[in-house]
């Protein structure tokens, strides 16, 4: 498995019922995949995502998770949509799973 932390100055968006969103561009970095492939893969409902919400110690941040095949993209955001810390993990062997599931080759991956 391959780990990767980053300390870039990211934001993501907030709606004003406090629902997050990723902006494209953004995802598309996070998940270290081109523009064109990820739309592809977001048509196919390949990407998912998850929000947890921040307790104790952690209360007033939450912690957006991105996966796709093999990518995993964690990232603790703060109340205002600033991203406090991120972190992208590789998985090869996840990967090899989705990849035999999808019957794909691996080409964009």
């Amino acid at each position: 498995m391959l780990t990767l932390t980053n300390r870039r100055v990211l934001r993501v968006e907030r709606d004003a019922s406090g629902d997050f969103s990723v902006p494209a561009a953004t995802m598309s970095s996070a998940l270290r995949l081109p523009p064109t492939e990820l739309r592809n893969r977001l048509g196919r409902g390949e990407v998912k995502s998850q929000v947890e919400i921040g307790q104790g110690e952690h209360l007033g941040t939450f912690r957006l998770t991105l996966r796709c095949g093999g990518r995993l993209w964690n990232a603790t955001v703060s109340s205002d949509g600033t991203v406090i810390d991120e972190v992208f993990t590789f998985d090869r062997e996840r990967l090899a799973n989705w990849r035999r599931r999808h019957g794909t080759s691996g080409k964009g991956s």
